[in-house]
C-alpha cells in the first residue's frame, strides 16, 4: 500500500487545476439563458464555441450548426412567451462549468414548431407550468459555450405541472396537449428515421427541412468523440 501522503498528492493537484476560472461563469450563464440559448430568445451564434455540443436526455449530441438550425426550426421563443424562472446557479468543481435549475412558466402564443406552424394555441392548453429541470453549461477559456445540457426533470410531481415527466421542448408538446409527439420522440426507431431523413436532405444540399435529433458522429468535435469513444 502507498503511504497516506502519496495518496493525497493527486487530489491536491486536481484542486489546483480546478481553481476559480477567470471567466465569471455564473454571470455568463445568465447572459446565455436570457439572450442566446435559442429557447427563450433567438440564438446568438457569437455565444457558441466552434466545438460546441448539446446533449439532452433524448436529443443529441448536436454540434453547433445542427443545434442552431434545429432551434431555429422549432422557434420556441416565437411560439411561446416563456420565463425560465432560473435559480440555484452554482459554479461546479469542473472548471468553467455552472449548474442551475429552471421552472418554465408562460403561454403558447403561435404555431409550433414555428417552421411549419403545426399546432396552434388552444384554449385550455395554452398555459405552460413546467416541472423543475436541471441544466449545465460548460464554457471555454474565452467565455463561449462549449457544452450545454438541459431538460433533466427533477420535479415532475410538483403540483400544477403541465409538462409531465418530460423537459425542455418535449415538455412543451405535452403542455399544449400533444403528448403523442413527446412519446414518439422517446422511440429510438422514430428518432432514427427522422435523423436519417434529415441527413438525406443535407446530402442533397437542402438543410433545415427537418430538425435533427443527433449529429452524424463524424461531424462532432474531436473532444466529444474522444470522450465518448467514437
Amino acid at each position: 500500500l502507498l503511504p497516506a501522503a502519496s495518496v493525497a498528492r493527486p487530489s491536491v493537484a486536481r484542486r489546483a487545476v480546478a481553481a476559480p476560472p477567470s471567466v465569471d461563469v455564473v454571470a455568463r450563464a445568465h447572459q446565455f439563458l436570457d439572450g442566446a440559448s435559442g429557447f427563450y430568445s433567438a440564438a446568438d451564434e457569437s455565444f457558441y464555441a466552434d466545438d460546441f455540443v448539446f446533449r439532452g436526455g433524448v436529443v443529441g449530441p448536436l454540434n453547433k450548426r445542427d443545434y442552431l438550425e434545429t432551434m431555429a426550426w422549432l422557434g420556441v421563443y416565437r411560439a411561446f412567451e416563456l420565463s425560465p424562472n432560473a435559480f440555484g446557479f452554482t459554479r461546479d468543481d469542473e472548471p468553467l462549468s455552472v449548474r442551475y435549475f429552471v421552472r418554465n412558466r408562460g403561454r403558447h402564443v403561435a404555431g409550433f414548431p414555428a417552421k411549419i406552424g403545426l399546432f396552434e394555441p388552444r384554449r385550455g392548453f395554452d398555459q405552460v407550468s413546467g416541472a423543475t429541470e436541471a441544466a449545465q453549461i460548460v464554457f471555454d477559456a474565452e467565455g463561449k459555450v462549449r457544452f450545454f445540457t438541459a431538460g433533466a426533470v427533477v420535479g415532475q410531481f410538483e403540483p400544477g405541472v403541465t409538462t409531465g415527466r418530460l423537459g425542455a421542448v418535449l415538455g412543451l408538446f405535452t403542455s399544449i396537449g400533444q403528448s403523442t409527439v413527446g412519446g414518439m420522440a422517446l422511440n429510438g426507431a422514430v428518432r432514427g428515421l427522422a435523423t436519417g431523413l434529415s441527413r438525406a436532405f443535407d446530402a442533397l444540399g437542402v438543410r433545415g427541412v427537418l430538425p435533427k435529433t443527433a449529429s452524424h458522429p463524424d461531424d462532432l468535435p474531436q473532444w466529444w468523440r474522444d470522450r465518448e469513444g467514437l
